[in-house]
């Protein structure tokens, strides 16, 4: 009796102590220590205490002293230990699987989405001025269900333009601090403003390059991946296929870090739409379609919702954004070229010349968002360079070379061929005294850029314009279209690379620089350009 009774946790306990948090686990069919001793245990703690941490009882209605315990319930009984651990140190969880990430950012308005752990959570979401979340607006709430992948999706609206938010999401009456994020409302549409957006594109899936650390250090106001958000090359129409696709993406710490952080915009390229040099015979459209419109927080599509190509504009002051998905309508680039070969199909090309129409005057700097490049000449290869050559190249070094080798590109797949839509692009432009045109895209594996006098395919000249290139995240080099005014960079194996844009609104023209930068930050390429733009009433000419 003196042996047990010196070391029964039972009769160690003591009145008034300031005992620590407990949680006791027994099984109901332990058959060498009666439960009875656990509840008696607990009992004794709870009215001991007075520290007013808990002291909870866990009993097992499967399990006995341990032996022959199934896995099942193993698991179940770590679950609940480490989750009462993490609660008690104070340490951050989270319930949200993916994301929350934003997007569809306007002066007012904003999209946030996540992927929750369960079907059936509600969630609100939390948005603030301040990065305590202090003084906050609710959306929501919302009910995840399984089959829509357990999204949950909010639209924050009322907000004030050029406003910095902090925002997070409040998962079943508790606020989700682990995966806070924060974003910047734009300026407001049509009045003068100064900004940076970043973009980039062709980024191994799941990838943790350095690129996409850098893209958020630099604080861009919108980081745009105009394609390849993915490599996985799926060619069968299955949403949970392609559901998988972004949850696998999403993983990446780095790339959910500046997608939480950075407002995001996105178009798909091959690679994630149906595969290596896919078409409109791609069988995929219908679920890539409906994972980007379930996962992505996208702007409203310009053919609204169902089976849809996603390509839609939006505003950044007086800077007009069109983004255009030159897949999912795309003809074989094998098709004989002329005006019935279109890389945009009719549809989204009479919506892209509207587009253009109604920016004409508004919006003095138009940025297309091409994905595949605008430069080059069908077969002909303007950087003829071996394997093993790295760094900035220029074509104007690479003369005799070129005249010796003059050897086809081993990816024609740009607009070289689709020459006569090309050039039906750029007489409608001419035709129709469209200014301040400039065009982004990725897709070829490199940094480039053009100051226009590459560019200008309008039928006996007339529309110059300027084109810049920002590729690979971190996928292999390669090469295509030019040549470039400024040369091309081509990076190294993993090397990683993404472009910013800075928009300098100065009343009477906006001045626009671009920087092509690697994953150290090292700027490789550059390009200034300016375009005139009607001072805003009342403001002096700078």
């Amino acid at each position: 009796f003196q042996a047990l009774h010196a070391y029964s946790p039972y009769h160690r306990v003591k009145d008034g102590t300031s005992y620590p948090a407990v949680l006791l686990l027994t099984g109901e069919k332990d058959g060498r220590v009666n439960p009875a001793h656990s509840r008696k245990m607990a009992a004794r703690l709870q009215a001991a205490t007075r520290s007013g941490r808990p002291v909870l009882l866990r009993t097992s209605a499967k399990s006995g002293h341990g032996i022959g315990t199934a896995f099942s319930e193993k698991i179940a009984t770590l679950a609940d230990v480490y989750a009462f651990v993490c609660e008690q140190l104070g340490v951050p969880f989270t319930v949200i699987e993916r994301g929350p990430w934003s997007g569809g950012i306007t002066p007012t308005t904003a999209v946030v989405k996540a992927k929750l752990n369960d079907e059936g959570m509600k969630a609100r979401l939390v948005v603030s001025e301040k990065k305590s979340l202090g003084s906050p607006s609710y959306f929501g709430p919302v009910e995840t269900v399984t089959s829509n992948a357990n999204i949950a999706a909010f639209e924050a609206t009322r907000l004030k333009p050029d406003t910095q938010y902090y925002y997070a999401l409040e998962v079943d009456g508790r606020l989700d601090r682990a995966r806070r994020g924060e974003f910047k409302t734009f300026p407001p549409a049509g009045q003068p403003a100064s900004f940076r957006f970043a973009w980039a594109s062709c980024g191994k899936t799941a990838s943790t390059n350095a690129s996409y650390d850098l893209i958020r250090k630099n604080r861009p106001l919108l980081y745009l991946n105009c394609g390849d958000f993915h490599y996985l090359d799926i060619s069968t129409n299955s949403l949970a296929a392609f559901r998988a696709a972004y949850d696998t993406v999403l993983a990446s710490v780095q790339q959910a870090d500046l997608y939480r952080t950075i407002p995001f915009d996105y178009v798909w390229d091959d690679h994630d739409f149906g595969g290596n040099n896919s078409t409109k015979k791609a069988t995929t459209k219908p679920a890539v379609s409906m994972a980007y419109q379930e996962y992505v927080p996208h702007y409203p599509l310009a053919e609204g919702s169902g089976v849809v190509s996603p390509y839609h504009s939006f505003a950044i002051g007086r800077v007009k954004f069109i983004v255009t998905d030159l897949r999912s309508e795309r003809d074989d680039d094998k098709k004989k070229d002329d005006a019935n070969k279109s890389m945009m199909g009719a549809k989204q090309k009479e919506w892209f010349k509207q587009q253009l129409l109604e920016s004409n005057g508004q919006y003095p700097l138009i940025i297309w968002v091409s994905s595949v490049p605008w430069l080059g000449v069908v077969n002909t290869n303007y950087y003829p360079i071996t394997n093993n050559t790295y760094g900035f190249i220029h074509h104007t070094n690479l003369v005799e070379l070129y005249k010796k080798t003059n050897r086809p590109s081993d990816d024609q797949e740009h607009w070289s061929g689709y020459a006569t839509e090309r050039r039906e692009i750029a007489d409608f432009i001419k035709s129709n005294h469209i200014a301040g045109v400039a065009i982004i895209h990725g897709d070829s594996h490199m940094l480039a850029a053009d100051d226009g006098r590459n560019g200008d395919f309008a039928t006996g000249g007339g529309a110059p314009i300027p084109v810049m290139c920002a590729a690979p995240l971190d996928q292999n080099p390669s090469l295509k279209g030019g040549p470039y005014s400024q040369g091309v960079y081509r990076v190294r194996q993993g090397e990683g690379c993404f472009g910013l844009l800075d928009i300098d609104d100065k009343g009477n023209r906006i001045a626009v620089r671009y920087s092509g930068r690697n994953n150290k930050n090292e700027e490789k390429i550059t390009l200034k350009f300016s375009v005139p733009a009607r001072a805003p009433a009342g403001r002096s000419k700078p």
